[in-house]
């Protein structure tokens, strides 16, 4: 029989998980420093107005691993695609939350689609794909709800 080696992964997904805490309360300090400094300087539609619901719903959906792939420029995309239809999700009742579960379900299809690793980051093909799967599915909803 064989021998149960110790594997590492957990070790592994443990220090990542450590990294992201310690990056996400680095940034939190630099924004609470920055505002200070600059506070009409900021961006209204992440702090307050017609776009807050969508980064509020990103911000919190980050501590949440399967939402990883919202880091970097991909959030900004993915808030920007949301605020170009988000009157139509709010006539259909689909929250900024939900809006976050569908494009991670897009994203988990293409990377099984594409024989990728779970942890995968986004790229340009994954984005693409994910733009192109969400703008379908809102078409579709538009069409069988808005007869």
């Amino acid at each position: 029989m064989g021998i149960k080696k110790k594997t590492v992964l957990p070790d592994v997904l443990m220090r990542e998980k450590l990294q992201k805490i310690a990056i996400d309360e680095k940034s939190k300090a630099a924004r609470v420093v920055g505002s200070d400094k600059v506070a009409s300087g900021s961006d209204p539609k992440k702090d307050d107005g017609p776009g807050s619901k969508i980064y509020k719903a990103i911000d919190e959906s980050l501590a949440d691993l399967r939402y990883y792939f919202l880091e970097g420029e991909y959030r900004d995309k993915v808030a920007e695609l949301f605020n170009k239809n988000e009157g139509q999700f709010d006539r259909l009742g689909i929250t900024p939350r939900r809006f976050l579960d569908f494009a991670r379900e897009s994203f988990d299809r293409f990377k099984q689609l594409q024989k990728k690793m779970p942890l995968e980051p986004m790229n340009k093909k994954g984005w693409e794909y994910l733009e192109r799967s969400l703008l379908e599915l809102i078409g579709k909803l538009n069409e069988k709800f808005n007869k």
